[in-house]
């Protein structure tokens, strides 16, 4: 059943990553966007909940309704520019997000085929290195869509830190068991 389960939740993963690449580069865009905002929202929230002691008390509305105007214009576009350079960071870091979770679910089905131990971490790497250059192939054939060498390192990143996490949880969890 372990291995059944292995295996389902390891091919569900990998649909999960060309799932995603199969969007075209406006779908993907509009998601990465949608969940920008989403975070942006919650930040405002956070920042906007002070206490009333702690809250600036300016009573001097006259400056800044003079200089409200001149301030929106030049913040629309730091902000533009700014969203988009978190945007790209968000996406990048969903690249390396979904390799993460994908070596955790291959190393978690090559040790329910007890294959442990150096044997494994390289069968990991391999594979994760492998679909990541095939996702990136992939991604030439969808519209809106480029396939750089730099993601690939950061998929390949995001795998590397996801084994060494399944690894320490794995052996954390194997000493406590056998003490």
């Amino acid at each position: 059943m372990k291995k059944v389960l292995s295996i389902v939740l390891c091919v569900l993963w990998m649909g999960f990553i060309f799932y995603n690449s199969s969007n075209n580069g406006e779908i993907s865009e509009d998601r990465s966007h949608a969940l920008l905002n989403s975070i942006k929202n919650q930040y405002h929230k956070l920042k906007s909940f002070q206490p009333a002691a702690e809250k600036p008390q300016n009573n001097d509305m006259s400056l800044k309704e003079s200089s409200k105007g001149t301030k929106a214009k030049t913040s629309k576009a730091v902000n533009s520019k700014k969203e988009e350079e978190f945007n790209k960071i968000l996406r990048k870091n969903a690249h390396a997000f979904e390799y993460f979770i994908l070596a955790i679910v291959v190393g978690a089905l090559l040790f329910s085929f007890n294959m442990k131990g150096k044997s494994a971490l390289i069968y990991i790497m391999f594979i994760c290195l492998f679909y990541a250059v095939m996702d990136e192939f992939h991604q030439i054939f969808v519209s809106g869509r480029s396939s750089l060498v730099s993601d690939v390192l950061i998929d390949f990143l995001g795998s590397v830190i996801g084994i060494f996490v399944f690894y320490l949880f794995y052996y954390k969890v194997y000493r406590m068991k056998f003490k």
